[in-house]
């Protein structure tokens, strides 16, 4: 397998402002836009303008998009509007919003990627199998950079009922906050200036329980939240989640250019 670097992070945790976006584009632009769209958006203009990927133009940027379970928001908004008001009239808008891959679809528009791209609604196994397809895409030499991107939407079913039952809801839903989070990378086998070396990145089915780890992340986006700000302290670092039978693996250590 080739070398493959981090050579851009972003993350954000709740909602963006509609200001954040001054530097990249149009706030208007967005008025129509999901919540978990408009945020891993920012996250991606961020990323990639520590990568040095020129955004504003044409380019052949690969996207490797996680969502989890999809904007619940908008689905739970379609399938209420289906009730209220039948078939024939539900809401076109909320359909278009709930379908996972529509945040591609604005992610590929406003970065002006013409690259591969791949949506994985894994739930807990999202972020983890977005990075091993950017790293596929890579070493097919399908493009030079891939911005893998992860956001979550908020399960307001779950965020009522965990807490009030957490023992019944243990191994199927993660306990911790319920609050939408995004995440976005840019991975590259070229490495350049402030970068981090990927040594180990691995997803595995697993039958054991390690007691020794700490609590799982509440979400994958949480989970990536974690690797963006390891990867923005500038230190090697090691993560590790296990949850619902697999086990994620990645490392990483500060890049240094040969003299």
């Amino acid at each position: 397998m080739r070398d493959l670097f981090i050579t851009g992070s972003s993350f954000l945790l709740g909602d963006i402002e509609m200001g954040a976006f001054e530097p990249y584009i149009e706030a208007k632009k967005l008025r129509r836009m999901e919540k978990i769209a408009k945020n891993v958006l920012w996250c991606a203009f961020s990323a990639c303008q520590q990568a040095s990927v020129n955004f504003q133009k044409e380019n052949e940027l690969g996207l490797s998009l996680a969502v989890g379970a999809g904007s619940l928001e908008s689905t739970l908004r379609f399938l209420d509007s289906i009730i209220d008001d039948g078939d024939e009239l539900s809401s076109p808008t909320a359909f278009a919003g709930s379908v996972h891959n529509s945040t591609a679809l604005t992610l590929s528009l406003f970065l002006h990627s013409h690259g591969p791209c791949v949506t994985t609604g894994q739930l807990d196994g999202s972020f983890a199998a977005a990075l091993l397809t950017a790293q596929q895409f890579l070493t097919n030499g399908m493009c030079e950079q891939v911005l893998v991107a992860v956001t979550d939407d908020i399960n307001p079913v779950a965020a009522e009922l965990v807490p009030q039952s957490p023992d019944l809801w243990k191994g199927l839903v993660r306990p911790g906050q319920f609050q939408r989070a995004a995440a976005a990378f840019v991975l590259s086998n070229t490495p350049r200036t402030n970068c981090l070396k990927v040594k180990q990145l691995s997803f595995t089915r697993t039958d054991v329980q390690d007691k020794s780890l700490p609590d799982s992340f509440s979400s994958p986006a949480f989970c990536a939240i974690h690797v963006a700000q390891q990867c923005a302290a500038g230190k090697d670092f090691r993560v590790r989640d296990v949850f619902a039978g697999t086990d994620f693996k990645l490392e990483a250590s500060v890049y240094a250019f040969e003299k």
